[in-house]
């Protein structure tokens, strides 16, 4: 019978308060057939908030202090910003265009997600273990090409000079390394095929002096393997042949995977051939992190092709360090927030709209959102007697007509969201209102803004691949930290190493991953300035490999409490030479020169 109400009649039955059309209550408040009361939440007046609270700060204190990120005016007695605030909507527009110029400079590489050479639910296991087999040969040709040059370098520093007349043996050694030669392609050789006995001798050189073998390939002396960790299931505890470490090492397991035993997928992706491994004797690095769905080259024996004893683990790449945004011509201030920005016993969205007034008060250059913004694990969204495209688009109209012309908003979609896809990568979101400063990115992207790259993903990545590694870490004497220690940085390095947005392969049952749009638009091909990566674990902002690396919590943290971060970014200053100079991978200025965050409690 409920369900035969008019929305109309509805609204006339439904207090102002609970709607939104009168003071305290909530411009996002939905129509529902079971109106929903103010917040259950008990809050003492007296006791003291904790808005503001600043919990983490990065970046040099000299570029902090020249902004003062305080309110204008305070939230006490202020209304709430509603759709219909034309008058204060005017005077914002007016306060907030002073002193602004020209616009902000935003590039993407977009691409469309459902084209006609789109398989989304409707490639076979086939087309699966090829693009496997294909991001195995990739991400495997440049740690071969790392360790290859690695290997030349201390050689070539300890040969003496030569006449400029002599041929450079080593130069043109060195030379060969940088091109990447196809995984089955034969080397050079004046033997013909009928004296080759193995196959392994066909497929075994990808650069000089390194050769890669079939992972069952049997052998007691040392080789080199290549190929994609997987975890073979077993009831069974992990023993010292499926990683179990020394009295003198700590092993940080945190996942139900881990009482199972690890093993190597070949390169060769016909055959998809697989052997176990044994970590118990891995004598380089001294720590180590493996993962599901890791690429991985190592080095060790297998005596009988079928348990390869690892002694040596190769996974890092030559990475594409960040480029100074020497482009960047003013100074940049930045919003980031993320979801959920509402509390799971009603859909009032209380925190955004304070977050909103934040931003009306102190309008910021970027204000960027990611979703989602109605959950779809919610169960109150049951109860929405509209349809969930004008709901949501209701969320968006509110927020636009809180910010104003002069801040660009950029929208990150989410694979749970209502009206969005369930499928990861997750394609923009999709209004029929236009506004000229709003932008729909998908999940996950890379976009430029002025010259800072900054790169974004709404699932999280970090604490999957946190949950799923099997690590080793070397224990240390006194208050140093031990090596390899900091899962943060192991995990952010996983992504950068493996330069995919989400490597764990396969994912959580909750992450809708498809494997082909992730090969076409999951690819992180080089570090970023900033990267984004909302996370349940604890906010933090840390520079890595030479991005600066951003969880800023979520605007509602349900039972904990919701954050958000603020950014700022200047034009480095640097000269002629130096701007030469930091086109060069090599030579970068740090991160924290140009740009500070902090991390303040809603």
């Amino acid at each position: 019978a409920k369900k035969t109400v008019s929305r109309l009649q509805h609204n006339v039955n439904t207090p102002n308060g609970v709607r939104g059309g009168g003071s305290g209550g909530s411009p996002f408040t939905t129509v529902t057939y079971s109106p929903l009361s103010a917040s259950s939440k008990k809050n003492d007046p007296d006791a003291p908030s904790k808005a503001g609270q600043i919990v983490y700060t990065y970046g040099s204190a000299k570029l902090l202090k020249q902004f003062n990120w305080l309110p204008t005016t305070t939230d006490e007695g202020k209304e709430p910003i509603t759709i219909d605030d034309d008058v204060s909507l005017g005077d914002r527009n007016r306060r907030t265009g002073a002193g602004r110029g020209k616009g902000i400079g935003f590039t993407i590489k977009s691409a469309q997600f459902a084209n006609d050479g789109c398989k989304y639910m409707y490639d076979s296991s086939y087309d699966r273990v090829m693009i496997l087999g294909d991001r195995i040969y990739e991400c495997g040709n440049a740690i071969c090409k790392r360790v290859a040059l690695e290997a030349v370098k201390p050689k070539s520093h300890e040969q003496p000079a030569k006449n400029n007349d002599e041929p450079d043996v080593k130069s043109n050694s060195a030379s060969a390394l940088d091109t990447l030669l196809p995984v089955k392609e034969e080397p050079a050789s004046e033997e013909t095929d009928v004296e080759i006995e193995r196959e392994e001798d066909r497929l075994s050189s990808w650069f000089e002096g390194i050769k890669v073998h079939h992972v069952d390939y049997p052998s007691s002396e040392l080789i080199r393997v290549l190929g994609r960790i997987v975890v073979e299931s077993s009831s069974t505890t992990t023993n010292s042949s499926s990683g179990t470490t020394s009295d003198k090492q700590v092993a940080s397991n945190r996942n139900p995977t881990t009482t199972s035993k690890l093993s190597i997928v070949d390169f060769d992706e016909h055959t998809l051939r697989y052997t176990r491994l044994d970590l118990s004797k891995v004598q380089v690095p001294s720590w180590w992190s493996l993962f599901p769905g890791q690429t991985v080259l190592l080095e060790g024996i297998n005596p009988r092709g079928t348990l390869f004893s690892v002694k040596q683990i190769y996974c890092e790449r030559t990475l594409a360090l960040p480029r100074v945004p020497s482009s960047l011509d003013k100074t940049l201030t930045c919003v980031i927030a993320s979801a959920p920005f509402t509390d799971r016993d009603d859909l009032l969205y209380e925190k955004l709209s304070s977050l909103l007034v934040y931003c009306s008060n102190n309008p910021p250059d970027v204000l960027i959102l990611t979703g989602p913004f109605a959950d779809a694990n919610c169960k109150l969204y049951a109860e929405v007697a509209e349809t969930f495209d004008e709901y949501f688009e209701k969320i968006i109209s509110t927020i636009m007509s809180s910010i104003g012309v002069y801040t660009e908003v950029f929208v990150v979609s989410h694979h749970d969201d209502l009206v969005s896809s369930f499928v990861y990568p997750t394609p923009p979101y999709k209004v029929a209102s236009f506004y000229k400063n709003l932008h729909f990115l998908p999940d996950p992207c890379v976009f430029n803004l002025e010259g800072v790259e900054i790169g974004i993903t709404t699932v999280d990545v970090i604490k999957h691949l946190i949950e799923s590694e099997c690590t080793v870490a070397n224990v240390t004497i006194g208050s140093a930290p031990p090596l390899g220690g900091d899962k943060i940085k192991r995990a952010y390095g996983h992504l950068f190493h493996q330069a995919s947005f989400y490597p764990l392969n396969p994912p959580p049952e909750d992450v809708p991953l498809d494997v082909d749009m992730l090969n076409e638009f999951g690819r992180l091909s080089r570090v970023p300035n900033i990267m984004i990566c909302p996370s349940a674990l604890n906010r933090y902002v840390r520079e890595i490999n030479g991005c600066v690396c951003i969880n800023p919590g979520f605007v509602d943290g349900h039972a904990a409490d919701g954050s958000y971060a603020r950014l700022i970014i200047q034009a480095p200053e640097i000269d002629e030479q130096q701007q030469r100079e930091s086109q060069s991978d090599s030579i970068q200025p740090s991160p924290a020169s140009y740009i500070a965050c902090q991390i303040v409690k809603t």
